[in-house]
């Protein structure tokens, strides 16, 4: 997506309007350094990579990866070396919002999922519609779901919207469709965009 600088903007502004500037820090997300679940998936290091910077971008805590890994949180990494990613416990909480073809955004660490035009696009999870619109700067016609716990979930490049600002969704009620765009979709935690495809579950 272009005008990454307007968007950040736009999206800065939002969450500070919507008091996520100064939401709590989650429980879930604040365990995430506790012990770790043994569920996962592997990440193959690429070259120039650290544990510092795989760990964020997974949100977890380095020396927990470090950990589970059973390697010294210093520790060199090899390219291609392969890592244990525990799942976050948060999760379990959120579901594909459509089915299709899947790719990866490392700007925003959000996924692109293209479908066939008409495809309904559902809550990932329960929450709030904090911002349905036609024209968010940067994102065309977006829906902001507000999970209530500092977490919010973005869907753009919508073709229509199917909800209003302030309804109240259960998780999987459509809110969109799509029409010859793919959705852009991201988990975001305040302000820092968290690994959407970390949170979501493995196909």
């Amino acid at each position: 997506m272009r005008g990454g600088g307007g968007r950040v903007a736009s999206f800065v502004a939002l969450l500070i309007a919507l008091g996520c500037a100064a939401a709590p820090i989650s429980p879930v997300a604040a365990s995430l350094s506790s012990t770790p679940t043994l569920e996962g998936s592997f990440h193959r290091v690429r070259r120039g990579e650290t544990l510092w910077r795989i760990a964020h971008s997974y949100g977890l805590d380095p020396n927990t990866l470090a950990a589970v890994n059973r390697i010294a949180p210093t520790a060199p990494l090899i390219p291609g070396q392969r890592l244990f990613i525990p799942l976050p416990k948060e999760s379990a909480q959120f579901v594909w919002p459509v089915r299709g073809s899947v790719g990866t955004s490392s700007a925003s660490r959000g996924v692109t999922i293209a479908a066939p035009p008409g495809s309904l696009v559902r809550a990932a999870r329960s929450g709030h519609v904090a911002v349905a619109t036609r024209h968010l700067s940067g994102w065309g016609t977006t829906v902001v779901v507000d999970h209530l716990d500092g977490y919010l979930s973005v869907y753009a490049r919508l073709h229509q919207v199917l909800v209003s600002p302030g309804a109240t969704l259960r998780q999987g009620t459509p809110l969109g469709n799509l029409g010859t765009r793919a959705l852009h979709f991201e988990i975001r935690y305040c302000v820092t965009p968290r690994n959407t495809l970390a949170l979501l579950p493995i196909e």
